[in-house]
């Protein structure tokens, strides 16, 4: 008998990343993302962050033809690293996720 992969796990792992840079801020650190999926975000900062396994609060600014949009998020660091720069790199696995317009008068 052969074995089968489970679909669902398979299409969490193949996710299509968008490599993109948007403003980001994460438990109080400005950073920028490097790569978006359905699933995760990808994000470098200046400073470490929390530790693999642990939640964190973030958003990601964006802006659309139809006005500013704040994505504002919890989720899963499931990695950690320095990279070539001397920054820090954090994979993060979406846990929530709210998309808010921003009212361009309050900013």
């Amino acid at each position: 008998m052969k074995k089968t992969q489970d679909s669902s796990l398979g299409q969490l792992k193949r996710s299509r990343r968008v490599s993109t840079e948007l403003p980001t801020f994460a438990d109080g650190v400005r950073g920028v993302t490097r790569d978006v999926s359905v699933t995760g975000v990808y994000i470098v900062q200046e400073q470490p962050c929390e530790k693999k396994g642990l939640h964190i609060e973030f958003w990601v600014d964006l802006k659309t033809p139809t006005g500013d949009l704040k994505l504002s998020a919890e989720g899963e660091v499931i990695r950690v690293e320095k990279v070539d720069d001397g920054r820090f790199g954090i994979g993060i696995k979406l846990l929530r996720q709210v998309i808010q317009s921003v009212d361009s008068r309050l900013a």
